[in-house]
């Protein structure tokens, strides 16, 4: 009984997980290119700022139709 119970909750998991992945994207990030060059800015008019090296950019979010 019990390894009934823990198959359909694998395949509720597998149905609901897979339904969600093929959703279509409405939204997709991009780097914003305002806050970057903004801190690229602070780094060149700052006398206490050394070199910024960017690990994650900033991201802003555009409709998917909107992408450049």
């Amino acid at each position: 009984m019990k390894a009934k119970q823990v198959s359909v909750v694998a395949a509720l998991l597998v149905v609901g997980l897979t339904g969600c992945s093929t959703a279509p994207a409405k939204y997709t990030y991009v780097v914003d290119p305002d806050l970057t060059e903004q801190a690229n800015n602070l780094t060149r008019t700052s006398a206490h700022a050394g070199h910024v090296v960017w690990v994650n950019p900033p991201l802003k979010r555009v409709p998917v139709n909107e992408q450049p």
